[in-house]
Formats: C-alpha cells, sequence, structure tokens
C-alpha cells in the first residue's frame, strides 16, 4: 500500500514537472521574445517611415462600427487595456489628464478594452470608472489572443504588454507604440509634434 502511495505520488511529481518545464518553454521561446520585439519597438524616424493602420476596426460602446480611417484628420491615441490589469487602472488619470489636455484639439482618444469576451467585463468596469472622459471601444472583427495579454490587433500591430499606447497620425498612419506605463511625456510630446504637421 505505501509503495503505491509512493509511486503515485512519484507519478504526479513527475507530471506537475513536466508541464513546469512545457509552460517554462512556451514562455521563453514564445511570448518572451515577443514581449522583447515590442518594447524595442518606438517611433518611425521619419512620416515616409509609418506603415497605415487606417483599416484597423473597433466597435464604439453604442456597437458601431468604425475604422482608424474615419477619423482621419485627426490625432488619435489609442490606449490597449484589459478589465484585470491593475497597472492599466493606474494608468487611467493619465489618459483622462491628456484628454483634458487637447479637449479643444483635433485629438481622439480611445480606450481600446482587449478583454476577451468583448463588452461582457467593459460595460460593468466603465460603469464603475465614471472619471473616464474619453471614447472606450472594443476590436471589431476581434482579434487573434495568442495568449492572454498577448493579442494581435491586425493592422495596428501585436500588443505585447497592457498597457500599450498607439498613436496614429492625420493620415491614419501609425506614429507611435509605447509599451506599459512611464511614456506619459513622450505621447504627450509626439502628439503635440503630430498636430502641427
Amino acid at each position: 500500500m505505501a509503495n503505491r502511495i509512493v509511486r503515485s505520488v512519484s507519478v504526479i511529481l513527475m507530471i506537475l514537472v513536466l508541464l513546469a518545464i512545457g509552460i517554462a518553454g512556451y514562455y521563453f521561446l514564445r511570448v518572451a521574445p515577443l514581449i522583447k520585439r515590442g518594447k524595442l519597438e518606438g517611433v518611425p524616424t521619419s512620416a515616409a517611415d509609418r506603415p497605415s493602420v487606417a483599416d484597423f476596426g473597433f466597435e464604439n460602446a453604442g456597437g458601431a462600427h468604425q475604422k482608424i480611417a474615419d477619423l482621419r484628420g485627426k490625432v488619435v491615441v489609442v490606449d490597449v487595456w484589459a478589465t484585470w490589469c491593475g497597472t492599466c487602472l493606474y494608468s487611467i488619470p493619465k489618459v483622462v489628464e491628456l484628454r483634458d489636455k487637447y479637449s479643444d484639439k483635433s485629438v481622439e482618444i480611445i480606450g481600446m478594452n482587449v478583454d476577451n469576451d468583448g463588452w461582457t467585463k467593459a460595460k460593468p468596469f466603465l460603469q464603475k470608472h465614471p472619471e473616464i472622459n474619453y471614447a472606450v471601444a472594443v476590436p471589431y472583427p476581434a482579434p487573434s489572443f495568442l495568449l492572454k495579454s498577448i493579442v494581435d490587433l491586425k493592422p495596428l500591430g501585436e500588443v505585447s504588454a497592457v498597457p500599450t499606447f498607439f498613436v496614429v497620425d492625420r493620415k491614419g498612419k501609425l506614429a507611435g507604440k509605447f509599451i506599459e506605463l512611464g511614456h506619459e511625456q513622450e505621447i504627450d510630446d509626439l502628439v503635440a509634434r503630430l498636430l502641427n504637421e
């Protein structure tokens, strides 16, 4: 009896070790390179180098489908976030400040929720956070989820961590991508520069 228990425990431990090795391998071979590559992305050097993201689609809170192309003539800041993301919650006041600063300019701020269930969690979250004074949307069509916080928002780009901020120029071209917190001044400076182009 004792030998069977020892064998059972050994088998369970072996399965857990193999599972941990598999998860670690997936993270270090698939997820970590995406995060590293995403953090290296920044501001393209010139307007000519900017890729078009005009076809990126989203659904606004009213259920209407839009594309970045519909906002042509405006500088667009897309804040990619999720309801489960603590740092996203921490960044809300900074995004509100940015919206307040440019409220009388041709700037559109969109909080792009990437929870994998669309509006199901986003709408209750927004009711608890009435301070959010900028548009909130979900990607449309629904994006490919590579892992809980890894999502491909074609043609806007891959998101390796949330929050991620995309800044789009007046012509619908990607002018900058900023991963995680700490880029508020860079985003503000880029928005101001794009408004003067």
